[in-house]
């Protein structure tokens, strides 16, 4: 290989892990911090991620090539430092326009050879934000900084994007690139690392083979759409959405003429602000947008193509080789997590004394400064061996959180079985996971005044019994609303012998007076709390997440707790070792 293709791989490589990943810290890090702001008060660093996001985006065209590569490698030692995205993403505001900057020099198929790398850690990372797992972490550290090292060597300047790059970076962050974002929108709620390592690998065809659409932009704007477009059709979306990708990365070369760099800034923070709207629209005053995201990808999708409409481009078509090259590292990263993790669940007998746990994670965040958790759940779980777990906040990939898959990578890391309930978009609700065969009663979405508050009922085989997961709203008469009809609920046949989750809920509060007309706290004292935030002077200690036993239940509490000095989630874990009749 020549020095000089040899650098444009590793340019490609660097460019297309940098994009996709300061494309989720630079989201995940302005909603955290922008989270923090409206229910604490936080003015640090609230929306200064976006407005150095829009000056980088001004200032990206004016940047010498060594520049671009310091920027590249500040980003990656930062992330090597630390995942806390509520201040990486102030680095990252400035190297998404470096890395689109980079896209528009770049030949598309060493861009296709990148966010196929990127894959490559996301499947290693088993759903996982590669930036949260250590060895995950440093691979994607070293892409990133092999590409630095080879953009240092280049004189000139960097080339300012237009509308159309930003328009295709939108596009690619509704979720197009992560196969477990499109099996969730496609309607798949429970799956497990077999058909996440088979889909990353149609994904991984879909980007590679995007090139060769390239010569007929007609066809590829058209397939765009049509893929699109089958949102509404689920679950043909499992084949529409890779159509649509591969369409996507076919007309990148047609966008690269587009102007308007900072319109496209601010397009691409509006295409993110009301993807957010999509799960919290409510709570954010964007209620119009509330479970619309698929009508946001086609919106998107269809300017994404009209931004290439009408525009010509040489493309240099991949050859076998750089097609095989990159899918093989694909093919290695899925044989290296199918012989280290869990392949499905692994099951046990029945016994007669159940740890439960009910513990709120936060949407896969910790506590502070924005940094993901999975890393941490994963080692709390693999330490305390909950035998049920009611999980609320999970989410299995959602534009806020960096497309985390929680219940595939605990699943992959420990064995469990799941049972998920999404409250909106196929990618954010609630989750019972254990070692035993589960099976879904029923569920629904709650009366709701804010976001959507999921309640699904589950029977666990081995131990006959079948249990509620809820999380419950932010107001307390929305909560009195929803404890009749959450008490409704676990009532209807087959009747729920356990309710736990996060009630939102004091103790003397008229919800939990409601629930506890027929069931019963497994807690005969109340830990002194459940929730606790606590920074800079500002404490919000609350006692709102409940294990509930039927009255007429003859099980006995044998021991109870609550994990209270641990930080993994802004909630803690509760739990009772139940004995069953």
């Amino acid at each position: 290989m020549k020095v000089r293709e040899r650098d444009k791989l590793l340019l490609g490589l660097g460019t297309g892990v940098l994009l996709a990943s300061s494309l989720r810290v630079f989201v995940a890090g302005a909603y955290a911090s922008l989270e923090k702001t409206f229910f604490y008060g936080m003015k640090f660093p609230s929306g200064l991620g976006i407005l150095l996001f829009l000056f980088a985006a001004l200032l990206v065209g004016r940047l010498s090539r060594k520049s671009g590569a310091v920027i590249m490698a500040a980003y990656a030692l930062a992330l090597l430092a630390t995942d806390a995205t509520e201040y990486v993403h102030l680095i990252a505001a400035f190297a998404l326009p470096v890395s689109l900057a980079l896209v528009k020099e770049l030949d598309v198929k060493y861009l296709a050879m990148g966010l196929v790398a990127d894959l490559s850690l996301r499947v290693l990372a088993v759903g996982a934000e590669p930036a949260d797992f250590p060895y995950t972490r440093v691979l994607l550290v070293l892409f990133i900084l092999l590409g630095a090292f080879a953009l240092w060597k280049e004189p000139g300047t960097l080339k300012r994007p237009g509308f159309g790059l930003y328009a295709f970076a939108a596009l690619l962050e509704l979720g197009l690139i992560y196969p477990n974002a499109v099996m969730r929108y496609s309607g798949m709620t429970v799956y497990y690392l077999p058909e996440f390592v088979g889909f990353s690998l149609l994904i991984a065809l879909a980007i590679l083979l995007g090139p060769y659409l390239a010569r007929k932009p007609t066809v590829a704007m058209a397939l765009l759409i049509i893929g699109s477009a089958t949102l509404f059709l689920k679950p043909l979306s499992l084949v529409g959405l890779p159509l649509a990708l591969a369409s996507t990365i076919a007309l990148v070369e047609n966008s690269k003429g587009s102007r308007g760099g900072i319109i496209g800034a601010v397009y691409l923070f509006l295409v993110a602000t009301l993807a957010l709207g999509a799960y919290v629209g409510r709570d954010i005053g964007l209620p119009f947008m509330e479970d619309r995201l698929e009508v946001l990808i086609l919106v998107v999708s269809v300017i994404y193509a009209l931004s290439a409409y009408g525009k010509s481009a040489e493309i240099s078509l991949p050859s076998v080789k750089e097609i095989a090259g990159p899918l093989l590292g694909v093919v290695m990263a899925s044989i290296v997590v199918m012989a280290l993790f869990h392949a499905g669940p692994t099951y046990m007998g029945a016994k007669k004394d159940v740890l439960v746990w009910t513990y709120n994670v936060h949407q896969g965040f910790g506590p502070y400064d924005g940094t993901f958790n999975g890393y941490e759940l994963v080692n709390l779980l693999a330490e305390q061996k909950p035998d049920i777990w009611f999980a609320q906040e999970v989410v299995g990939g959602m534009i806020g959180n960096g497309y985390q898959d929680v219940p595939l990578f605990v699943s992959a890391h420990l064995g469990y079985a799941y049972e998920y309930k999404p409250a909106v978009e196929g990618t954010y609700g609630i989750a019972v996971f254990s070692h035993w065969h589960m099976k879904t009663e029923s569920e629904l979405n709650l009366p709701s005044v804010g976001e959507a508050r999921p309640a699904q009922k589950v029977s666990i085989e081995e131990l006959g019994i079948t249990v509620v997961n809820v999380h419950m709203g932010l107001s307390e008469e929305e909560r009195a609303m929803q404890a009749e009809e959450l008490l409704k609920f676990a009532e209807a046949s087959p009747v729920a012998q356990v309710i736990a989750g996060d009630t939102n809920a004091e103790p003397n509060e008229r919800a939990i007076e409601i629930l506890t007309r027929d069931y019963r706290d497994a807690f005969p004292e109340r830990p002194p709390y459940t929730f606790l935030w606590e920074r800079n002077g500002v404490v919000d200690k609350e006692n709102i997440d409940y294990i509930l036993l039927k009255n007429d239940w003859p099980a006995e509490v044998k021991d109870d707790g609550c994990l209270c000095d641990v930080l993994v989630s802004d909630h803690r874990p509760v739990w009772a070792v139940i004995e069953l009749p």
